[in-house]
């Protein structure tokens, strides 16, 4: 079946890769809200029909096929179970953090894999950091060894570019998109990893002046807190309008601080920090600033300009098609640049050649997406059977938005609660349904289902989602490139 836009406007089938017939895919259907439960809860007949996941959560195919070969030619044990990691790196990292050793095979391609007791007590927090720090193999990589293995016989036709120019787009976009010059732009293994090497280098920069405490400004992405919390030694100030409440703190803890880490915009309230004024705050005080900058993207906002690191994700709009993993640091001071590659774990070339394709259509995209985004919203808002929509046009956020935004383009993405329990709209929404953002095609995404299921099941859990002011039935859609009238036309279908 070959993928048009009509294909996203139709029911796909659960378990389905988004995009669809691509098994790099980073997105998988789960249509109805049971779907989503059913996943959550490791139910056998969901987990099975998973043809795709998202990477950090969920081990591509390809992955799995590896890991059960070099399994089985090295003679491993069921006592015995193999983590795949991305590099001889990756293990170095993980073995620093955990301060332990661990028995591994490399393989010929430079593939490592962990071996553990599988009734190793500290698996899971293992297994977490790996996910946390983006030390994962690429799906690609994983492919690529299968087929020089002759384990599998063909590579998944896709259009890419050579190496060399794939490297020189992706910087060279960015480059003029930040307003920076390339050699001040580091590539990752993906997104998240970006954010935990730019996270380790300025902390460590910091410890030279007795600086190690990191604040978090806002309810940031499920991974992006896992790191912050995994130091230890941190601060949460939820609140991102009320710069005074830390401007405040700060003036009493600031000599411990080393670094602050917000989101612009929050995902998936769409909140917006006065990004200036924050920045003098944190000069003010030496304290490092690091702003990801995912789901803004540098053609919507212009950041670089009021934080000492910007980070992305470029598995989101920049990829535009949620068939890969990387990510970006974009760092103001170019001494800093050494110290990153300790942490970094370049991405594997495969990826690289695909986004360097991908990639020379980001702003087009941008753009197109940020034009529906407006329209979109500006069809929700009228309609009596959403309560509300979450959006950067909200006063406090627009005031805020307007001091870093780049002409008229907006973040792709809009929040909105119905006036009826999610699921009773969720499962007739005829466009793609599944995690991640930043696709051509419009994605919706239940998001605390899929972010925090966990609080959805206790009193506590509910309770702390209210005081975050995220309602439980939230509906996540990150708009697509599609023409808006179809766009417009799938929720007319379930609202009017």
């Amino acid at each position: 079946m070959s993928t048009t836009v009509e294909n996203y406007f139709n029911e796909i089938p659960c378990g389905a890769t988004i995009p669809l017939n691509n098994p790099h895919a980073v997105s998988v259907s789960l249509p109805k809200i049971q779907d989503v439960v059913d996943y959550e809860e490791g139910k056998s007949h969901v987990l099975e029909v998973m043809k795709s996941g998202y990477p950090r959560f969920f081990q591509n195919h390809f992955v799995k096929q590896l890991t059960d070969y070099i399994k089985a030619k090295n003679q491993i044990s069921d006592e015995k179970k193999l983590i795949p990691i991305s590099s001889i790196q990756a293990k170095n990292n993980i073995e620093k953090v955990f301060q332990v050793v661990f028995e591994y095979i490399k393989d010929e391609f430079e593939n490592v894999f962990l071996i553990l007791d599988s009734n190793d007590e500290n698996a899971k927090k293992y297994t977490d950091f790996i996910r946390n720090a983006g030390l994962i193999i690429s799906s690609r990589k994983a492919e690529a060894t299968l087929y020089e293995l002759r384990v599998i016989d063909t590579i998944f036709k896709e259009e890419t570019v050579e190496e060399a120019e794939a490297i020189s787009n992706i910087k060279n976009t960015l480059s003029e998109a930040y307003g920076s010059s390339s050699e001040n732009i580091v590539l990752s293994n993906c997104g998240m990893n970006a954010l935990f090497a730019a996270t380790e280098a300025l902390v460590a920069v910091q410890q030279e002046f007795r600086k190690t405490k990191i604040v978090q400004l806002g309810w940031l992405y499920v991974d992006t807190m896992e790191i912050i919390e995994r130091k230890g030694n941190f601060h949460l100030q939820v609140n991102v309008f009320d710069l005074v409440q830390l401007e405040n703190w700060l003036e009493i803890h600031h000599e411990s601080v080393a670094v602050m880490v917000t989101e612009v915009v929050s995902n998936p309230l769409l909140q917006c920090v006065d990004l200036p004024k924050l920045y003098e705050i944190c000069s003010w005080f030496s304290v490092k600033l690091i702003v990801d900058n995912t789901l803004a993207t540098p053609f919507c906002a212009d950041v670089l300009p009021f934080c000492d690191v910007a980070v992305e994700s470029l598995t989101k709009f920049a990829c535009g098609n949620a068939d890969l993993l990387l990510g970006a640091i974009i760092a103001k001071d170019r001494s800093l640049i050494a110290l990153l590659h300790e942490y970094v774990i370049p991405p594997f070339e495969g990826e690289i050649k695909r986004l360097g394709f991908e990639i020379l259509e980001y702003e087009n995209r941008v753009r197109k997406v940020s034009e529906n985004t407006i329209l979109l919203y500006e069809y929700l808002k009228k309609q009596a059977k959403v309560l509300e929509v979450k959006s950067v046009f909200h006063t406090a956020n627009g005031e805020n938005y307007s001091k870093i935004q780049k002409g008229n383009g907006v973040p792709g993405l809009l929040s909105i609660v119905f006036d009826k329990s999610l699921a009773f709209y969720y499962d007739k929404l005829q466009i793609a349904k599944g995690p991640s953002l930043g696709t051509e095609f419009t994605l919706a995404m239940p998001y605390v289902y899929l972010a925090h299921y966990e609080y959805l099941k206790s009193a506590e859990g509910l309770s702390q989602l209210s005081e975050l002011g995220i309602n439980p039935d939230l509906l996540r859609i990150s708009v697509g490139t599609e023409p808006i009238e179809a766009i417009v036309k799938a929720f007319q279908w379930i609202l009017e």
